[in-house]
Formats: structure tokens, sequence, C-alpha cells
């Protein structure tokens, strides 16, 4: 059930399906008896996405606890504590079907019997016969609005259930007294019209509606289904087939030509291409041989592989990325907390209204049949579903819309802000760039040294860091097939270089800036030539004397431009933060026609410069790919990591682009704007249909038109209002985004 999230350090985040929701009250309901266990301290129930949220302190140890509550209130979860993502979905995915089906039969019990019972009432058969095909369709098919509405009323959170239990409940009884008293009520056929329309166009809709919404998920399972099911272990030179979720990490696993790889990996044995499109968006297949890392769920090509298994399920790349798109489509935007403040009041407001009405009607002198008809008809045409499901259908579609792109955001919070940025900055290497940059030029510093052993010391430091910079001196190191010696007492200072001792030597590289904060001065003369040309000077100083310069070259990606343009078009202001060379950024940034643009920039600087920003009012989206771009990160009110970036960029990060491609950074702002529009387009309509429905229901028009919406017509319009909801946001899953 517990997927650990980013919470305090005494805190854990637990996250579960719930099934037996019908409206947002009911998750009001599961967050009220969630906040009374005990070290809970803060619990999100998402109706649209069906699923709770909990964090809860560490020194609580009996999460059944937790479960227990929510069963408690009425409702249905995975029983379970220990249950992964996988197990949590076919959990979901049940329960889902079977209230559909559950749905679907009731609405069909409702649609015969509630025609019988018309037919019955209009045609002068004896009334009796007809009042019980409509208790057929509010007892049997209507069971579950009866009960779950009542028993909301007892717990005093009045839901949409009792709005409609009330309003069909009222008309039923109404119907069935009416033969007793028929001057006050009048002829029982319209009472019990209105009863039996009612529920069978609420179960109606509320089919069509589960059936719509059920296509706004799907993203984390497809993402988990990228994984075969089982996996080949190797033990003792036997193959055994296996479920894959009793694959450990350090197990020996085959994987033969053409099949999915069931794990991530480092290949033990053998040399295949491997298509990695579905994480990297790469066409074209790689090669990977021994030692090399693998991931689940792409697809081997014509060689035979033998892994050693370091992720598996929730724990290989694509189950991280699965994890946080449901954790995603699960959180609550700041837009959606307004939404919650009105359906609290929504449902004791109405009633208030109804009886008004009521009263209004028979102090008019409009007799007792007009005055229930009124009652009725405003009790059910209140729609709060609608305001429910506004906010969290259109977030689900757009995380999933997201991942589909490349795209992953951790919340629903960095979607509303990062539609509202004005300003993006970009990292330059990794996200402007390759992030691949080569040892294009070494200038020695001391007379007769030999640039191969000057290479293989700094590699032997720079193996320990993740930075590109020092993946260059080492890549060098192996392309000249120089013997890399161990480092010892190894430290990486961001923005101030690293350092370590190799073979007896204190070793230290680092940018010219940082050299002569360390006492490495090194001329402007020696590196001119190295700026001169655009490359990045990296400085190596052995045993406190600067021993090389080194000249790094990396290339633009080809995205960049057309990235730079987009981000234009969109209306953005696009400025470049690094921490290489001024020479070297300048050098990109005229090739991208970018302006304003810094070089030189340590991890601080970098956070400074994005709190200046927005100390002038800019709402800014920072991205990058390093570790001295993590503070910057997470200052910044949207913070985006390259997926091939440093861990600690991608866990400061709010969401990342999976690939390393730039131009994702434009789809994905389009989306989230397309996605703010299209929840303010749900929230106008149901804040206008509830306007509007609830007076004209009321009967306000009569006085000078003389028409009143029968209540079976509010019953239509309050169905069909949460089913537009959902199919707005559905536009999500097909809207142009280039």
């Amino acid at each position: 059930m517990s997927q650990l999230a980013d919470t305090p350090p005494k805190t854990k985040a637990l996250r579960f399906p719930i099934a037996g929701m019908n409206c947002q009250g009911c998750a009001g309901a599961i967050e009220r008896a969630l906040d009374r266990v005990p070290g809970v301290v803060h619990a999100e129930v998402s109706f649209g996405a069906r699923s709770a949220r909990v964090d809860r302190e560490r020194a609580f140890d009996n999460d059944e606890e937790v479960l227990e509550a929510v069963t408690a209130a009425g409702y249905r979860v995975c029983q379970q504590s220990s249950a992964g993502l996988a197990a949590q979905l076919d959990f979901a995915d049940q329960a889902e079907i079977a209230e559909t089906l559950t749905l679907r039969r009731n609405a069909i019990v409702a649609i015969v019997a509630g025609t019988l019972a018309i037919t019955l009432a209009h045609a002068g058969a004896p009334i009796v016969l007809a009042i019980l095909a409509a208790a057929i369709v509010e007892f049997v098919a209507g069971r579950s609005i009866l009960v779950d509405g009542v028993r909301a009323l007892l717990r005093r959170a009045p839901d949409m259930h009792s709005l409609v239990a009330l309003g069909s409940g009222t008309a039923f009884v109404a119907g069935t007294l009416a033969p007793m008293a028929p001057d006050a009520l009048g002829s029982p056929a319209p009472h019990l019209q209105a009863a039996v329309l009612i529920v069978a166009l609420v179960l109606v809709g509320r089919y069509l509606e589960g059936r719509a919404r059920a296509r706004t998920g799907g993203a984390v399972r497809a993402l988990l289904d990228l994984s075969p099911p089982t996996a080949r272990l190797l033990h003792d030179g036997e193959e055994h087939e296996v479920p894959l979720g009793t694959v450990q990490p350090g197990d020996i696993v085959l994987v033969r030509p053409g099949e999915r790889l069931p794990v991530d990996g480092t290949v033990r044995d053998g040399q295949s291409s491997i298509d990695e499109s579905m994480l990297t968006g790469e066409s074209i297949p790689v090669e990977r041989a021994a030692t090399e890392k693998v991931f689940a769920g792409t697809l081997n090509g014509l060689g035979t592989l033998t892994l050693t298994a370091t992720g598996v399920g929730e724990q290989s790349a694509v189950g991280r990325i699965a994890t946080a798109v449901q954790a995603a489509q699960g959180s609550r935007a700041p837009v959606q907390r307004f939404a919650d403040r009105i359906s609290r009041v929504f449902v004791p407001t109405v009633l208030v209204i109804a009886v008004l009405a009521f009263t209004a009607w028979l102090v008019a002198g409009a007799g007792l049949e007009v005055a229930v008809a009124r009652l009725v008809a405003v009790l059910v045409v209140a729609c709060p579903c609608a305001l429910g499901l506004a906010t969290p259908t259109a977030i689900m579609v757009a995380v999933g819309r997201s991942a589909r792109e490349g795209t992953l955001l951790r919340r629903a919070e960095a979607l509303e802000h990062l539609a509202s940025v004005d300003t993006v900055v970009l990292d330059k290497t990794g996200t402007l760039t390759l992030g691949k940059p080569e040892l294009v030029r070494t200038v020695t510093l001391i007379d007769g040294a030999n640039s191969d052993a000057l290479i293989a010391l700094g590699a032997a430091v720079e193996a320990k860091s993740e930075q590109p910079l020092a993946r260059a001196i080492v890549a060098a190191a192996a392309e000249r097939q120089l013997s890399i010696a161990a480092v010892h007492d190894f430290t990486a200072l961001p923005g101030s270089g690293v350092r370590g001792r190799v073979d007896g030597h204190e070793v230290w590289l680092g940018s010219p800036r940082a050299a002569v904060e360390a006492g490495h001065d090194v001329t402007d003369e020696v590196i001119a030539p190295v700026v001169a040309a655009g490359e990045t000077p990296v400085v190596l100083a052995v045993d406190g004397q600067p021993a090389a310069l080194f000249g790094m070259s990396d290339k633009v990606l080809p995205q960049s431009r057309a990235t730079v343009d987009g981000l234009r078009g969109l209306g953005l202001s696009v400025r470049i933060l690094s921490g290489d060379h001024p020479a070297a950024v300048a050098k990109v940034a005229r090739d991208l026609d970018i302006e304003d643009h810094r070089g030189a920039q340590r991890p601080n600087d970098k956070a400074d410069a994005v709190r200046e920003l927005a100390s002038q009012g800019r709402s800014v989206c920072m991205v990058g790919d390093g570790i001295n771009d993590a503070i910057a990160l997470r200052v910044a009110d949207v913070g985006l990591a390259m997926g091939s970036g440093a861990d600690v960029a991608i866990e400061a990060a709010d969401g990342a682009l999976l690939r390393n491609d730039p131009s994702l950074l434009p789809v994905l702002i389009v989306l989230a704007r397309r996605t703010m529009s299209t929840i303010r387009a749900n929230l106008a309509w149901a804040f206008g249909y509830n306007l509007l429905a609830l007076p004209l229901a009321a009967g306000v028009l009569a006085p000078w038109t003389g028409w009143m919406p029968p209540p079976s017509w509010s019953a239509a319009a309050m169905a069909s209002s949460s089913v537009l909801v959902v199919l707005n946001s559905l536009r999500l899953r097909w809207a142009k985004l280039g």
C-alpha cells in the first residue's frame, strides 16, 4: 500500500486506492475519518483519482489502522498494507469494473421497472401495481443511492446521494400517499414518474460518467505493463521462469532476443542492441555490453544477455516513473481548494433552498402538489459532483498525457504553476548541449610533464564525480587506454571543484575561478586560447601546483534552437545560467540568440539569480541537470530536471523531461496552460450550471411564464452535468500541443 514520498523525515507517506466513492462529499468524509486516526499528520483524498495519500508519524507502525478507518467509514480499500503498486492497480481496476457492471445492471432494472411504473400509472391500471413497480426502482435498483444517502445524513455530512435519496424518496412517498389524499397531492402518476425517472437517470448518468472517467487513467498501468510478468532466472546453471514479483536485486536474469527486459540491471555477459525509445525517445537502438546499465521495459535486439538485477518492479526506473505519475494524479492543485471549500457548504445550502422553495409555494397558495414538485426538483438538480470532478479529472488526464509525451510531474501544484510562468531559466551543459563534452585540448603547465599522465591523474579523481566535464576526462583516459589509479579521500565541492589523493599526490580539478580561490593561480594568457575557441577550461592542480589546463567542447543539441523559438512563441523570456566559463556560455547563447546569459555561476549564484527574478515579480521555471542546479531548482516556482541529469537534480525538481530533449519543455508548458484552461472551463460550468439550475428548479420563472421544470428534467440535467465535466477533461488526451 505504501510508497515513501517527499515528506518530512519523521513521517511516512501511505498511498492506496479507495472504492465506493460517489462524489466529493465522500472524499471529504474519508479525510475526516483519516484525520482522527492517531499519528496522522495530513490526509488528502482524491475523488477523481479514487485514491488517498496519508502522511503519518513513523512512530505509529500499524498501518492497518489507516485502512480500518476507511472501511469503518463505509468504503473499500486494498486490505494489504504492504501491497505494491501493481496490486493496488489490480484492486482499483477490479473495483471499477464491479462498480460499472453494478451500475449498468441497476440502470437496466430502473429503466425496465420505471417504464412499467409510468405505463401503469398513466393507463388507469390499479395504482398499487404502479407503486410496486416504482418500489423496485426505488429500493432495488436505487438501493445504493438510498443507503449511501441516508448514511451520509446520519454522519451529518450530506452528499449528492443524500439529495437524490431525499428527492426521489419524497416523490415516491407523495405518489404512494396521493391515492389517499388526492385533493392535496393530486394524481399519483406525476409523483411516481418523477421518483423512477430520478433514480433511472442518476444511475445512467453515473454509469456513463464511470465509463468516461475510466479513460482518464491508464497511464500508470501502461507504464507497468512495459515490464513482462515473468523473468528467467539462472541458478547453478539452470534456467527457471518465475513471476517478476519474486525476483530480488542481485539475481541473475537471462534475456533472449526480441524479449522485453523484466528488470533494471547491469550486463554480466553478452552484447546486444537495446531499443530504449520508451525511456529516451531515441528510435535508434543502442549497443549494450558487459558492465553497462540496462532498464526494465526496454526491448532486446538480436543478442542474448545475462543481467545482474538492480531494480525490480516499483524500484526499476519505469516503476519509479509509474509511482510518481500515480502520486501526481492523486495530488491536489491549489485551484481545487476553492472548489473544495464550496463543496463543503454546497449540499447544506441546497437543502435550505429546497425547504425555502417548498415553503414559499405553500405560502403562495399553490398547493402541496406543486410545493412537493419544487422541493424534489431543487434537491435533484443540484450537482456537487461536477464541482468535485472539475479539477481532479483534468489533472489525471494531463499527468497521464505528460507521461506519454516523455515528461513527468511530481505534483499537480507544479502543473498549475507551470501554466503561469513568464520566465524560463536554462542551464547550458546537458540541457541545451548534448551533455557529453569532449576533451579537445590539454595544455601542460609543468615543464616536462606528460599529458597522458596528467589526464590519468585527473580521471582517477573525476571517476567519482557525476559532472559531465568529469565524465569527459574519464572518457579521454579510457580512449587513450590509460591506467587509472584508485582515489582516496575524494571530496566534491559544488561550484568549487573536486579533490582526492592519487598515488600519494593531492589532486584538485575545477574552474579557473575556483582555482584562484583555492590558490592554484593560472594566468589569463594561458586560459585565453581555450576561452577564445569557446571551450570550457578546467584546471588540474597536483600537490598545490597548477599542472594542466584542459579544454572541453560540447555540442549544442539540434532541438535547442527550436526549443528557444518555441518558448519565445509562447511569450516567455529565456535566459541561461551556467556554471561553465562565461566565454563558453556566451558562444552557446550567440548560437541560440539568447541575450540574457551568465556564466561561472555557482549553486548559490544560480539560486540568487532565480530569487532576483522572483523579486521582480517574475514567475520562474528553472531547467537543469546537475548538482549545481539543485538549489535553483528548489527555489524556482517550477523546477524541471533533465532525465539524464544527476540524481540530486532530479530529486530536487518538481518534474523531469525524461528524455535528453529540451523541445519537450514548450510541449509541457502548452499542456499546463491547456489543463488550467480546461479546469477553469469545468469550474465555470459547474458553478454556472448550479447558479442557473437551482433557481429555475425552484420555479422563479413561473410567476411570469407559468413554466416550471419537471423533477425528471432536473435529474437529467444533474446527471449530464458531471458527465460533461469528465468529457471536457478527456479532450486533453488528444489536444494538439505542438
